[in-house]
């Protein structure tokens, strides 16, 4: 059966946003080492009462769904269910980097949109404008495309220069902000590993949405990261974590446990993070606030 979409998604993280005063993305990624495959919705459930009032979306990573076999399908139903029920306001993004032409193009899309109904995927542009068409053709559903990503092995291919000089990096923000964005639905996917890089796809897309793994685990710089990514209207990113926020659900033990005391560790790694995303937003919107002033002053 096919979802419906409520309003556009961008309509909708910045409705999230302002609602809970958040720029976090809560990863839904749960570690098959640490818990059973009957235990995920049971985790994933914990993570968004924990989180419902501090996350402006939530993503769950297919791979990890796609990899429990016969329960992926339940399981990842399951959990989108709970986070529409408890959270309906909060945008659900599918972690998905799919791209494929023709039939399986629009197979892909209509999997993601239709059968589980995200509000915005992640998309692989390797194979060229074609293979975005099916999500891109979808006006109120948001498309975050690979551009910067945050592994350590990116630059093998990202880091590539051009004929025209720019990374390829730099020439995919560019096709997103110039050929790919006619129904005002792309966003990019650029990793806070390389928040320079974030500074320079911010150049080429003022005002584009960018989704934004790496801080935490991968250990990202969040104050430049925040600085770079932010846009001119004070906003225009989500930064999202997991691990950061799944891990301290840990016990003594090292395993992932599900009682109060975990409940309250995960929010309060949640909320702390929120807090300061929000506090480095600040700074950056001060800073640049009084490099505006201070000619006038002098």
């Amino acid at each position: 059966m096919a979802l419906a979409v409520q309003t556009n998604f961008g309509a909708k993280l910045e409705d999230a946003r302002r609602l809970n005063d958040s720029f976090l993305c809560v990863g839904l990624d749960p570690d098959l080492s640490l818990i059973s495959p009957k235990q995920v919705v049971r985790l994933n459930e914990m993570l968004v009462d924990a989180t419902a009032d501090l996350a402006c979306a939530y993503k769950p990573n297919l791979a990890i769904y796609e990899s429990l076999g016969n329960d992926a399908h339940e399981t990842l139903l399951k959990t989108l269910d709970y986070i529409r029920q408890e959270c309906p306001d909060v945008p659900i993004i599918g972690d998905a980097k799919r791209g494929d032409i023709a039939l399986c193009g629009k197979s892909y899309a209509r999997t993601l949109f239709e059968v589980y109904g995200f509000d915005a995927v992640t998309a692989n542009p390797y194979m060229g404008e074609d293979a975005l068409e099916p999500f891109l053709k979808r006006g109120e559903r948001g498309v975050f495309i690979l551009c910067r990503t945050s592994n350590p092995n990116s630059g093998d291919l990202q880091d590539l220069r051009l004929a025209s000089g720019e990374f390829l990096y730099e020439k995919v923000a560019e096709l997103a902000e110039c050929a790919w964005n006619e129904n005002n639905n792309v966003g990019l996917v650029v990793g806070a590993t390389y928040p320079e890089d974030i500074r320079r796809v911010r150049d080429i897309c003022p005002d584009m949405t960018f989704l934004i793994p790496g801080v935490g685990a991968q250990g990202g710089h969040l104050a430049r990261t925040v600085s770079g990514a932010l846009n001119s209207n004070g906003g225009g990113f989500t930064i999202n974590a997991s691990r950061q926020i799944m891990y301290s659900a840990k016990d003594a033990n090292g395993e992932i446990a599900f009682d109060e005391a975990a409940h309250l560790m995960v929010r309060e790694a949640a909320l702390n993070l929120r807090d300061e995303i929000n506090r480095q937003v600040r700074l950056t919107r001060e800073r640049a606030e009084t490099a505006i002033a201070m000619p006038a002053a002098t």
